[in-house]
């Protein structure tokens, strides 16, 4: 086994929680919740791998007596963005189990018992239930399980035919959101309200200097590099198994007389922030277009004063909270002796190059319209957001005209990542400002198909 490609750093508390918890006489099931790119799918390999934890030599001591060996443990690994798993996951997911365990496995099943159930759930209870008998154990790990929820591949009542099914078997889901953020429904059901709910991020320093150290034994030179390393990677698994490529790489472009060494760290550097474009861009795009429930002028806010160097928690309000903990479950906050910062300074250089607004002001640069009138002093600026600002500033420059959405995008936010439900959403909030503004600014009418008109109070 290769320890730079198969090894698993700093997940031993995860793992060992969820072997435990799936090998327990009455079995758990678990849902892995983490960003793309972060180690989930490595994470679900590692415990269905010959070498893993339930069924490795090397984890015996982590298994109840009765899966010592880890030969009685069926593991079946399925990912819901295949597209046969999505055509009909409940027949998929016994077929894969059937096929697994009559061929790889060879167990004799009672074959005629399983086929004369009526539905795939019952056929997989039934294979689940044989397996129990002879004291085996099916554990189902499936990845991207957020495409169940998200292309609605099952529905409540198939949920509710599979929770009898976790009494026999064990179930280890991934995905990107908490379930309940993906579908409240569904996941209040019996079969998911019961799972032990895992969040995946950064790995800790102790691990990654354990990575590190094999990185090291392989390649000497990367020694006197070792704390560059660590801070660009800032423990991301993903940027420290890059390092595997990057050196290789890079011996190949060196002349036949040079050894790589403390004088190529800019070229090391180089290619690791092109090795991470990838998670860059994923982690850029995550904060162009935050969820609903985040405030869109906030995150630009705290994008930039991130920008400009750690910020405190102390020093932050309570939407700014928010804003950081969606930030820490995207894995791309590190917390230091300063306050917080973006995890590697790779990523801080990749936003600032690509970012072509200026961050610390959320309101958009066409927006700032002069105001002769004297309307700056307007006390109703000192309750909205700068965003809700620049849109009244808008509105009220072209008062009366019917302004489209298509103008505010371009007039107002003048960003590329800029979407109409972010034009709505300002909208719908500057209205219920203008609601309870004393004295009465005015309203903001709705053209049926064509767009808004800002009436003044006085025109009411």
């Amino acid at each position: 086994m290769d320890p730079l490609k198969s090894q698993l750093y700093g997940r031993s508390d995860i793992i060992r929680d969820i072997t435990e918890g799936v090998l327990a006489d009455q079995p758990g099931s678990f849902s892995l919740v983490g960003t793309k790119l972060i180690g989930k799918s490595f994470l679900l390999g590692y415990l269905a791998a010959p070498y893993g934890s339930l069924r490795g030599p090397e984890y015996a001591n982590w298994r109840p007596p009765r899966f010592k060996d880890g030969g009685n443990v069926t593991v079946v690994k399925i990912d819901c963005d295949w597209a046969e798993a999505q055509d009909d996951l409940l027949t998929y997911l016994y077929e894969q189990a059937f096929e697994q365990i009559r061929e790889k496995e060879s167990l004799a099943l009672d074959e005629a018992r399983i086929l004369a159930q009526h539905s795939p759930t019952l056929r997989l209870w039934q294979i689940a239930r044989q397996l129990n008998d002879r004291r085996y154990r099916l554990v189902m790990l499936l990845d991207n399980f957020d495409r169940v929820f998200e292309r609605q591949i099952i529905h409540s009542d198939a949920v509710d035919e599979l929770r009898p099914l976790t009494l026999e078997m064990a179930l280890v889901v991934a995905t990107e959101q908490p379930l309940h953020d993906l579908d409240r429904e569904l996941a209040a059901s019996p079969l998911f309200n019961v799972m032990t709910q895992i969040f995946v991020g950064l790995i800790d320093v102790e691990a990654a200097n354990e990575w590190l150290d094999a990185y090291c034994l392989e390649f000497p030179a990367l020694e006197s590099m070792r704390g560059e390393l660590l801070e660009l990677t800032g423990t991301h698994p993903y940027l420290l198994r890059r390092i595997s490529e990057i050196i290789p790489e890079i011996r190949k472009i060196l002349t036949p007389n040079q050894e790589l060494g403390p004088d190529h760290s800019a070229l090391v550097r180089l290619r690791l922030a092109e090795h991470g474009r990838l998670l860059f861009s994923m982690l850029e795009r995550k904060l162009r277009q935050p969820p609903d429930r985040l405030r869109e002028d906030v995150v630009d806010s705290m994008i930039g004063q991130l920008l400009c160097g750690p910020i405190r928690i102390e020093e932050m309000n309570r939407e700014e909270r928010i804003v950081l903990n969606w930030m820490i479950n995207q894995a791309m906050m590190l917390c230091g002796r300063h306050g917080y910062r973006f995890f590697s300074p790779l990523f801080t250089e990749f936003l600032s190059d690509r970012l072509e607004f200026a961050p610390t002001d959320a309101a958009p640069r066409r927006a700032q319209v002069a105001d002769a009138s004297g309307q700056d002093d307007d006390p109703i600026y000192r309750q909205l957001t700068k965003t809700e600002s620049a849109l009244l500033r808008y509105f009220r420059a072209h008062a009366r005209d019917i302004v489209t959405p298509q103008q505010l995008l371009d007039d107002v936010w003048n960003r590329p990542n800029a979407t109409s439900r972010r034009v709505q959403e300002a909208i719908r909030r500057l209205r219920l400002q203008l609601e309870d503004a004393h004295p009465p600014v005015g309203i903001i009418e709705n053209e049926r198909g064509r767009g808004y008109r800002f009436v003044p109070a006085g025109e009411l």
